[in-house]
Parts: structure tokens; sequence; C-alpha cells
């Protein structure tokens, strides 16, 4: 049995008329493994489906406040961190080593380079000598989703007491494209996603890259009217769970593909990795000699807990390699004054 979910899809354990059901393992998976149950790898799927009865565990400031936390590990461990830095080349040199260029003009020397960005932006910033991997790559992602958010803020009077935090609503199918969404509020107790009485929620859903990319590029009046018709479609679709949500909204701020390129700099506003169909499918961590690649396009994908699996993976790889590099620098340096070499 084990050997048969490596190779199959969800859906063969979907048996019966328990529609319902399957409505909602699809709503789990396209958020945990960026594809539905007829599609996603049913051991992959196994585990994604884990997450919710586990739970979702909050810290202060939610996502930036893990952020901030490993920001300061870093430094406390004798790292620097810099900010406002765009990469926007990688050269390596000669010597082995590698120079990374910002758009303000300094420029930094390393023996290893860890890309947190999907292939396309790596293959962008490499320019030429690209690694074997990135020479197959399409022009753009063949599947895979965008997201389109809101952000908004609300009085903590019009959320009930002892109210689930984050939510999953199926309005109709197909999934994404504002017929689901996902929708979180933060905690009551957190003053740093929204200010003392107010609570911050954020709603998602998932929708196709390239709609809204034609029309950002030819017509914009066409880009903002889908905009504006897709943040009243998620407004609508949250009164599910937050009747009047729409009425009592005080900031509403939405975001398309558009806009998370803009302050992500992921290529097209691509999130979550590729969809989990196969267990073979997933980029490898080392993309060549000296370069590294984590986040979602590793297995195993997007979500906290997986980018953390593939960060921890990727620098325990990495010290070792380095370590044997090391090593053998120092052997060949003793053989030469031993006149062996």
């Amino acid at each position: 049995e084990f050997i048969k979910d490596a190779f199959s899809p969800v859906d063969v354990h979907l048996h019966g008329p328990l529609e319902k059901l399957r409505q909602f393992v699809d709503a789990q998976l396209l958020i945990s493994a960026q594809t539905t149950s007829g599609s996603a790898n049913a051991l992959y799927g196994a585990t994604a489906l884990d997450l919710a009865r586990q739970g979702v565990a909050h810290i202060p400031g939610g996502m930036g406040g893990i952020a901030d936390k490993l920001t300061a590990v870093i430094k406390r461990n004798g790292g620097e961190v810099k900010f406002r830095q765009e990469v926007v080349q990688v050269k390596k040199k000669p010597d082995g080593f590698f120079s990374v260029e910002t758009r303000r003009g300094e420029i930094y020397h390393a023996d290893a380079v860890i890309f947190n960005l999907p292939p396309w932006n790596i293959a962008n910033l490499l320019k030429s000598g690209l690694p074997s991997p990135l020479k197959k790559l399409p022009a753009k992602p063949p599947d895979g989703w965008g997201a389109f958010m809101i952000y908004a803020g609300i009085d903590k009077d019009n959320v009930p007491a002892d109210f689930p935090l984050h939510h999953q609503v199926v309005a109709q199918e197909p999934l994404g494209e504002g017929n689901s969404l996902f929708l979180s509020i933060s905690p009551e107790w957190d003053v740093d996603r929204a200010p003392p009485g107010k609570r911050a929620v954020t709603i998602s859903t998932h929708t196709k890259l390239e709609p809204w990319w034609e029309l950002n590029k030819g017509d914009q009046a066409s880009y903002d009217e889908r905009k504006n018709r897709y943040t009243e479609r998620l407004l609508q679709v949250a009164e599910q769970v937050l009747p009047d949500f729409k009425g009592s909204a005080e900031l509403v701020l939405p975001g398309t593909p558009v806009t998370f390129e803009r302050f992500t700099r992921r290529a097209w506003g691509w999130v979550g990795g590729f969809p989990q169909t196969s267990l073979f499918r997933s980029w490898g961590p080392q993309i060549g000699s000296g370069l590294w690649m984590v986040g979602d396009s590793v297995f195993p994908g997007q979500s906290v807990p997986a980018v953390m699996l593939s960060g921890l993976r990727i620098a325990r790889m990495v010290a070792v390699k380095e370590a044997r590099k090391a090593s053998a620098k120092q052997k060949t340096v003793r053989h030469r004054q031993r006149g062996l070499v």
C-alpha cells in the first residue's frame, strides 16, 4: 500500500458519495499541496492533511515575528543581516568563489550562495554559465499559482468570543479565483499585528498568474476593474464567516500577483512552489557547485513547517560540504609543506 501511494493521487482513498468530505480535503490540499485530491500525491497528501489535525501555532507578530526571531538568532551567532539590499547579479569567479552584487553597487564575496527564490529568479541573477538544471527551465512556470490577497482591519467587537482564528470557505467549485478562500484572524493578544482593540484579517484565494499580467501590461483599466471585482467577491464570501465583514472593515488593502512580485521580487508573483503531484517533481537543494536553493521550490514545498524542514536540511548539507572542502584544502597545504605534491 505504501508503494502504491507513492505513485497514486489522494482520491484513490476517497470512495463513495462523500462529496462534502472531498470538498474539505480538496480545500485543505490546495493550501498545503497547491493542488487537489485528483492530482496530489497520496503520500505527500497524507502528511499535508495531518497539519490541520495538529493545529496552528501563533507567535507575536505572526510571519513577521518569525523573521524577526531568525534575524536575532543570526546576529547573536555572529552573522550579519542586510535590509533593503536587492541582489541583482551573482557571478562565479575564476578562484571558485562568488561575487554577489546589490542594486546599490555593493559587492559581497562568498564561497557558497543560498537562494531563497524560485528557479526563474535564480537563472536571472546568474545570467550566464547556468548550472544544468536552470538551463532546462521553461520560459514560465508550467503550472502553480499566484494569490489574490486582502489585508483588512476590524474592531475586536466584530469577532465573537472564542472564535476560531482560521477558516477555509468553499462558496462553489472550481476552487480558487474567489470561489474558495482562506481567512485568518490575528489573536486578540497580538498587538504587533493590530493595535489594541483591533484585529488583523488576511484573506487569500488561489489565482492564475497570466490574466493579471496580461491586463497589467496592456489594459490598466481592465486590470483595476478585475482587482475591484475580486475584492468585492472575497469580501462577500468572507461574510459567511464574519457577517457584515464588508461594512465593518476599517481597512481593506487588496493585492494581486503583480503586487506580490513588486514586494517580494518573486517572478510573476508565483507562490507556493510546484504543485505536489509527484514525489519526484520538486527540485533538489543543490543546483550547482556552491549554489543552493531553499524555500517552497525545494521538497517538501510550501508552508512554514515545510520551508523550515528544507532550511534545516540544506543548512546541514552546506555545513558538511564546506567542512569537507576546508579539510581538503588544509590537507593539500600540509602535503605541499612536506613536499608530497
